[in-house]
């Protein structure tokens, strides 16, 4: 298994359905990325700038998690659980 995987700045990267197992994921600046419901497994998972993202309510079980810059998230509210969460430059955030 993975235990680092960096791909930052891939803007054609779409699907990470299949990156459940890596330990530290870096995905900011994946403009392409959508849906992050599969990675509730990651443990450190970075998403700054990763503008066309709008759910992260099934990453209750990451333990820090960097949504930096990321102006479509609107709800945080089911993220208790997580330990270190990054939310600076989320302006649509309302819960």
């Amino acid at each position: 298994n993975v235990h680092t995987l960096i791909l930052s700045y891939c803007t054609g990267v779409t699907d990470v359905s299949a990156l459940t197992n890596v330990h530290t994921l870096y995905l900011s600046w994946c403009t392409g990325v959508t849906d992050v419901s599969a990675l509730t497994n990651v443990h450190t998972l970075y998403l700054s700038w990763c503008t066309n993202i709008t759910d992260v309510s099934a990453l209750t079980n990451v333990h820090t998690l960097n949504l930096y810059g990321c102006t479509g998230i609107t709800d945080v509210s089911a993220l208790v659980n997580v330990h270190t969460l990054i939310l600076s430059g989320c302006t649509g955030i309302k819960n």
